[in-house]
């Protein structure tokens, strides 16, 4: 199975974008936006993840993290990834990273080491991905969108999830296959 690990988002993100972003469809319309549902903050990509390893991947997880204790980010910018010159994704997210997150993330990728395919060590970048660019977009289309802040939005981390994406036709689609719930949070 495709797999990744992400933090899950309240269901009252989707109200806070509505309340605080903009229309970004009504603006650039090369953009797609990404269901609600699909929308997460991504910790470490897997690949192709065989069958045998998804049971540990989930012991190798819940080992490592469930003793972490939770903690907070808050989403309050947005701003557009590219590649080769051209935007591809549209996404929100924080302007200061607490160190207690990256740690989530480096402990979170280490524990997983040598499961999947993925063997890129991505730069962690606490980001929620809001809708893709239609191949081709130029720059000058989504200058309109501008980079911005947004009346913060803060995402309580409790839970890290392990996902399975299947991708069809469409948007692909996730599903939790596994949580590991973190230690209360170190207020």
């Amino acid at each position: 199975m495709r797999a990744f690990v992400a933090i899950p988002l309240p269901g009252d993100f989707s109200d806070w974008l509505q309340q605080n972003g903009t229309s970004f469809a009504s603006i650039i319309p090369t953009l797609r936006l990404v269901p609600a549902a699909s929308r997460h903050l991504p910790l470490r990509f897997l690949g192709e993840l065989p069958d045998e390893q998804v049971n540990d991947a989930i012991g190798r997880l819940t080992g490592s993290l469930s003793t972490l204790p939770g903690t907070r980010v808050a989403l309050d910018r947005f701003d557009v990834f590219g590649r080769d010159g051209h935007p591809t994704v549209l996404w929100v997210g924080a302007s200061v990273v607490p160190q207690a997150l990256i740690d989530l993330a480096t402990i979170a990728g280490l524990s997983l080491s040598g499961l999947g395919n993925n063997k890129r060590i991505d730069h962690f970048a606490p980001h929620v991905t809001l809708g893709r660019f239609v191949s081709g977009t130029r720059d000058d289309e989504v200058a309109a969108l501008g980079a911005g802040s947004l009346e913060p939005y803060v995402v309580p981390v409790m839970d890290v999830v392990l996902y399975e994406s299947k991708v069809g036709q469409g948007h692909p689609v996730y599903t939790a296959r596994a949580a590991v719930r973190l230690a209360p949070f170190a207020e």
